[in-house]
């Protein structure tokens, strides 16, 4: 399932938000997801299973070709969170991942192609999407 669209949504008191409905379905009877940081937007971005598993093969290959150490593998590896969607569809963003992206109460989730970012409303919003859109008519 390709991810897009952008919402608005507030994260309660116990640090979850909900994930909007055609989100959720990218995620089937699993309702399983990792969460990770993304350190060149700041933002934190949620995988479905399948997606996080493609992404740790590119990430092992890179390692094999030099691009980082283990170590540094190693320590991207624990700054990852897994969730689960509750029957609310919600998942839990855990305090170290919030303060790093600097999500308080109101985020915008964005559906990306193969996964979700989630940034703070006051950084991105919806409207904001319409504002660097880039050329696609060549490719249609």
């Amino acid at each position: 399932m390709e991810f897009f669209g952008a919402h608005q949504h507030r994260i309660d008191d116990k640090g979850r938000v909900a994930l909007p409905a055609v989100f959720r379905e990218g995620f089937g009877d699993e309702k399983l997801c990792f969460i990770v940081p993304e350190q060149s937007q700041g933002c934190l971005t949620v995988y479905n299973a399948d997606g996080f598993r493609a992404m740790v093969e590119r990430l092992q290959d890179a390692k094999r070709a030099g691009r980082f150490t283990q170590r540094q593998l190693t320590n991207f590896m624990a700054a990852v969170s897994q969730s689960s969607i509750d029957s609310q569809g919600r998942i839990n963003l855990p305090e170290h991942l919030r303060s790093y992206a600097n999500l308080d109460k109101d985020a915008t989730l964005i559906g990306a192609a193969n996964h979700i970012a989630i940034f703070p409303a006051d950084v991105h919003s919806p409207e904001a999407a319409l504002e660097e859109l880039i050329d696609i008519s060549d490719l249609l």
